[in-house]
């Protein structure tokens, strides 16, 4: 299944010292240039969501996942959206209103649920 990575969903890794990789071994994994923008962001500041943007950008690369480029567009769950229905794509992804937004799409979503397994809706 090709999955689309949202930013939170990144950062779960370094947040409840999941394995979001190791879960999704089986899948082919893609995240947008967008997102890649926001925990640069996130990781130039302090706390603990620098700390998980950065690890977050480390296993991006160390796992493979392919970045896909949106081109001018802003708004990363826009883009989100665009992108999961023209290509077919799963999104991974806790925040809730991204999902309600993919859900009214129909687009295929999938969560981190109890901080140790995934859900499929």
């Amino acid at each position: 299944m090709k999955i689309l990575l949202d930013t939170n969903f990144l950062l779960a890794p370094a947040q409840f010292k999941t394995d979001i990789f190791e879960l999704l071994r089986n899948d082919e994994l893609y995240t947008l240039d967008l997102c890649i923008k926001e925990m640069e962001k996130l990781a130039k500041g302090k706390g603990k969501n620098a700390a998980a943007a950065k690890v977050a950008l480390e296993l991006l690369e160390k796992n493979n996942v392919k970045i896909l480029k949106t081109g001018k567009k802003k708004n990363a769950d826009a883009a989100i959206i665009d992108t999961a229905k023209a290509g077919n794509y799963a999104v991974a992804t806790n925040d809730k209103k991204l999902i309600k937004s993919l859900k009214s799409y129909r687009i295929k979503i999938i969560r981190l649920k109890q901080k140790k397994q995934l859900t499929y809706e």
